[in-house]
């Protein structure tokens, strides 16, 4: 059993927010803040990646629109505004919606060489928003509802009708 299916029955694949993310300050786990507005157990949860091996971060944003996104203006939502809303990807929203979300990544190469070093389960994940991609190798998988929070996505996602 992957360690991302216990979280998968309510972290949809997709239409949550990546609000915050980052190693730990040990540096052995690596944690997100996410905040879903849907499914069975809505508002934030911070989930945590430990004994990360290996993690590769790389952009989601399309060469032509990183062109129109270099300057300053749009890494602060105010001055996004008060420019006028120029075009470009606005960084200043501080926060990544899930595109394809989250996924265990099954068959595993990278885990099983990392578990044959490391003499422990390893397993891998990856996590796609519009702004980055991560992927993980790690050991295990923590969690907690640190809120009921869900304003920010359900701004933003709209749920479909059955």
């Amino acid at each position: 059993m992957h360690p991302l299916d216990a979280i998968l029955d309510w972290l949809l694949d997709c239409d949550f927010g990546v609000m915050d993310h980052g190693f730990v300050p040990h540096g052995r786990d690596y944690t997100f803040l996410v905040e879903s507005s849907m499914g069975k157990d809505a508002g934030r949860h911070q989930v945590q990646f430990t004994h990360v091996a290996e993690l590769s971060y790389a952009t989601a944003v399309a060469d032509d629109v990183w062109a129109k996104s270099w300057g300053d203006v749009l890494v602060d939502y105010q001055s996004w505004l008060d420019a006028g809303e120029p075009d470009g990807f606005v960084w200043g929203t501080c926060w990544a919606l899930a595109r394809t979300g989250i996924r265990a990544v099954e068959p595993a190469p990278k885990a099983a060489a990392w578990a044959a070093r490391l003499g422990n389960p390893m397993y891998e994940a990856e996590i796609d928003t519009d702004r980055f991609r991560i992927n993980l190798i790690f050991g295990s998988l923590q969690w907690a509802k640190v809120s009921e929070e869900t304003s920010t996505v359900s701004s933003v996602a709209i749920p479909l009708s059955s």
